[in-house]
């Protein structure tokens, strides 16, 4: 199920794949398998998900595709969607040659919500079920994979000596089958890797651990994998935390820094003839620092120097702009002159992934740009935990330098605030390092703000959270049933308000639809799910109404205007990210709460520990608004 020949870098895969002719994709579901399983390889289990969708959307019978979706949302941490996906295919019986991969990934998501649970009757048989599906698959197919899961539930739900005894069968059939060590493929030897340590061989152990990060190159989705094993077993198996040194993963880099100066700077700060200098700085740190993925801005100066560097290494490169490219290029890029343009459009064509905090224009609101830095904080730590790796800070800093809202001291102080790491290469002493100041070409542009049109109503947009549910099954309620309904539904939404500290900055309802806008994403996070809970707890039944009642929630944080409402002369909020949160939640499940990846990533910038968001794929939202990333929300503490 594996393909061995995967791209070297995402880059090239992500241009490969929007290159195609969809056309000749249409009656080939095999490409959709090929394509995704690569994604999926590299580390990018997001994109693998999309592909593998799109091809269902053309092939929904195809049981490959939906076993390798399935697969696709567990390995980037989406095991409730995984398991739902997955139950169909349990349920159709023997899936022929897919049956032992089937098993063996109901094993795994069993086995991540095993990990999950706290001590206890549920987590006892949470384990049980894991070590029933590796056992079957194992027993139906005789593969090393599922053996070797097997026995490492086996010891992680206290069965020692079975342990034992399938990690020495398994290491057996994994010796026949390398012949020739050098030979072996990467899951192959990890396997051999993890039976020997299970069977108390650590210099064994180490060898294969060694060999298994050398075949799997780049594949760092594998080495992921390979690492979230060994912090498994860890909790009972002595070594497994030092084998973790062995497989060694890139860390993700969050880049932030100064721009090159404008033309007639009074005080120089990053000036042209420093650039060399400082180039060869960022190269020196993301080679110290094991950096092979970078979220950044693009902005001309230390941004693209960074880009430049990651990309000359065949590391990853994922640029977030904050608002559409022509405003960007006017406000960041073009003012230095020079070849900053043409090496801006580079970077973008190489990165393997570009993304849009708004779509919409700047319109002189620098909010905006602190917007894009927390979403690149936050898309970047969501990344380091689906590859089981650390997110560090690089920074190229003017020592004591405030600068402007979302700039780089604003945005080394957010990170170390959480108690995060932050590499800071100074400018001042990489400009004393450059020595003394040289003629440099005037750039013939001028920087070129955007600024507001005239006659616009309301002032400069806000980043805000916001909160839109309806009630499933209200349009079914016969008249003399809907004043019970207000009295529980609205009763259970009065008792989670007066219950809030962090109270709604606004709020509206009509008959069963509510509209909430928070200050913070982790405000609205919080009361999404409690009101989710207060809506399941009540006694719909006893109430006389529909036992199936239940509430759908769609969220999402973005910039909104702020304006005195004349209808309800309130203060009330107003653009197109207000209607993105209105149409994701027609799409919500029942009982659900669904949220954008701009909530997801703001949620994980902040370093809250409290909630999760498990991606569920590239969804159509409601009244034709398009596609948007989709995640749903859940406490950290819960399973499913």
């Amino acid at each position: 199920m594996r393909d061995p020949t995967v791209p070297e870098h995402v880059d090239s895969l992500t241009r490969a794949w929007e290159a195609r002719d969809p056309a000749a994709w249409k009656g080939d579901a095999s490409r959709f398998a090929a394509f995704g399983k690569q994604a999926a390889a590299l580390g990018s289990p997001g994109l693998a998900f999309d592909i593998f969708s799109e091809g269902l959307a053309l092939f929904p019978a195809d049981r490959e595709l939906r076993y390798l979706a399935a697969l696709a949302l567990a390995q980037g941490g989406s095991s409730g969607h995984a398991a739902r996906l997955l139950r169909q295919l349990l349920a159709d019986g023997d899936g022929g040659a897919l049956q032992s991969e089937i098993l063996s990934l109901a094993g795994r998501i069993a086995k991540d919500r095993w990990s999950k649970l706290p001590e206890g009757a549920e987590r006892a048989a949470a384990g049980e079920q894991a070590r029933d599906y590796y056992r079957s698959a194992f027993e139906a197919s005789r593969e090393h994979f599922p053996g070797v899961n097997a026995a490492t539930m086996s010891v992680l739900t206290g069965k020692e000596d079975e342990s034992r005894r399938i990690a020495q069968v398994v290491r057996a059939l994994c010796l026949e089958r390398a012949g020739d060590a050098g030979q072996a493929d990467s899951w192959l030897c990890a396997s051999l890797g993890e039976a020997s340590l299970l069977l108390g061989d650590q210099a064994a152990a180490a060898e294969w651990y060694r060999k298994a990060s050398a075949g799997a190159a780049r594949r760092y989705g594998e080495i992921a994998s390979m690492r979230r094993q060994l912090r498994l077993l860890a909790q009972r198996v002595d070594g497994a935390e030092a084998m973790l040194r062995l497989l060694a993963m890139p860390r993700v880099a969050i880049f932030t820094g100064h721009m090159i100066d404008a033309p007639g700077r009074s005080t120089p700060r990053f000036p042209a003839w420093v650039e060399p200098g400082v180039a060869t700085a960022i190269g020196d740190a993301v080679a110290a620092q094991g950096i092979g993925f970078g979220y950044c801005s693009a902005a001309c100066g230390a941004d693209i120097l960074f880009a430049e560097q990651m990309l000359e290494r065949g590391a990853e490169v994922n640029v977030v702009l904050p608002f559409q490219r022509e405003d960007f290029v006017r406000t960041s890029v073009a003012f230095a002159g020079g070849d900053w343009l043409e090496r801006f459009e580079r970077v973008l064509a190489r990165a393997a992934g570009v993304s849009y905090c708004v779509e919409e224009s700047h319109l002189g609101d620098d909010v905006l740009f602190s917007y894009a830095a927390e979403l690149t904080i936050g898309l970047a730590a969501l990344r380091a935990g689906q590859l089981e790796t650390e997110a560090v800070m690089l920074a190229v800093a003017e020592p004591g330098d405030q600068g402007r809202i979302g700039g780089t001291a604003g945005n080394i102080g957010r990170w170390q605030a959480q108690g995060r790491r932050a590499v800071v290469l100074d400018l001042r002493a990489l400009r004393d390092a450059a020595g003394p100041a040289r003629a440099t070409p005037v750039p013939v542009r001028g920087a070129q703000q955007a600024s507001r049109p005239a006659g616009l109503p309301w002032g400069q947009r806000q980043i805000r959270t916001m909160l839109f549910a309806d009630m499933v099954g209200y349009s079914k309620l016969r008249e003399h049933e809907t004043p019970q309904f207000f009295v529980h539904f609205l009763g259970a939404l009065e008792r989670e308000l007066q219950a809030s500290s962090d109270r709604p900055v606004f709020g509206n309802t009509w008959g069963d639809g509510l509209y909430l806008v928070f200050e913070q994403a982790a405000h609205g996070a919080d009361f999404a799910l409690r009101l989710r809970d207060a809506v399941a707890r009540i006694d719909w039944t006893g109430a006389g109404l529909p036992a199936d009642m239940n509430i759908r929630i769609g969220m999402h944080t973005g910039p909104v205007f702020r304006a005195l409402d004349p209808i309800i002369r309130q203060e009330n909020f107003f653009g197109s990210h207000v209607t993105r949160a209105a149409r994701i939640e027609p799409v919500a499940a029942p009982g659900s709460v669904y949220v954008s990846e701009q909530m997801a990533a703001a949620l994980a910038a902040t370093g809250e520990q409290r909630f999760a968001c498990d991606y569920l794929g590239a969804l159509s939202l409601a009244k034709q608004f398009g596609i948007g990333r989709i995640y749903r929300l859940r406490r950290a503490s819960e399973t499913d």
